[in-house]
């Protein structure tokens, strides 16, 4: 019973390490994620990390596992459906604009670094689809608030225009990236809600090329 004991009463050690290397990860990369690099960034000594863990690549996996699931809790949206014509595509777009960008660099590097990685690295496949789910479901809840078809299908835009804001974000950063996307997101909305309330004049427009003019 005394080990468990003892692995209980240190448990803010084990903490400690998962949190820091989230953040090594996200400011050195996997490649560059040791040992000594997250006991240093956890102020810890070097020999709890080999307490806690088997190895750096069980520390690494299990604090990007628990970082992502963190970060889907957060992307979780309620079902906006009921507040259909309460909410405009401007509130939902900001909320969602917001959460998107809410991460700081190292953080927002280290959620880069596991749907890389999540590919060719089991452990991280399923949490990575998780994220992504919750990215899915919050804009299908706003896809639903404006009477348009919130589906697997449909959201995918949304979370790929996320994404790659973010990542631009990360590259090219830009003051004003939150309300660049914001105002994409909204225009998205918008034209989903179009398409439901007039399919019609939607495929008219369609149809019309974008120069045509009346006199």
């Amino acid at each position: 019973m005394a080990p468990l004991q003892a692995r209980r009463k240190a448990q803010p050690r084990r903490e400690a390490l998962l949190k820091a290397a989230v953040e090594v990860v996200g400011t050195e990369g996997l490649a560059g994620t040791t040992h000594r690099s997250v006991t240093e960034a956890a102020g810890v000594p070097l020999a709890t990390a080999s307490y806690y863990f088997s190895s750096i690549g069980e520390l690494v996996a299990e604090a990007l596992q628990a970082f992502v699931a963190g970060r889907a809790a957060e992307m979780a949206a309620p079902d906006l459906g009921e507040l259909h014509g309460v909410l405009t595509p401007g509130d939902i777009a900001g909320w969602y604009a917001a959460k998107v960008m809410e991460l700081d660099g190292p953080h927002r590097l280290a959620f880069y670094e596991v749907l890389v990685n999540a590919p060719r690295s089991p452990e991280l496949a399923g949490p990575a689809r998780d994220a992504l789910r919750t990215y899915g479901e919050a804009a299908q809840a706003g896809l639903r608030a404006v009477g348009a078809a919130g589906d697997d299908r449909q959201s995918r835009a949304y979370v790929a225009l996320a994404l790659g804001l973010g990542l631009l974000h990360l590259v090219d950063p830009g003051e004003d990236d939150t309300d660049q996307l914001y105002e994409a997101i909204r225009d998205l909305f918008l034209g989903q809600e179009r398409t439901a309330t007039d399919p019609a004049g939607v495929a008219a427009r369609l149809a019309t090329p974008a120069a045509t003019t009346t006199s």
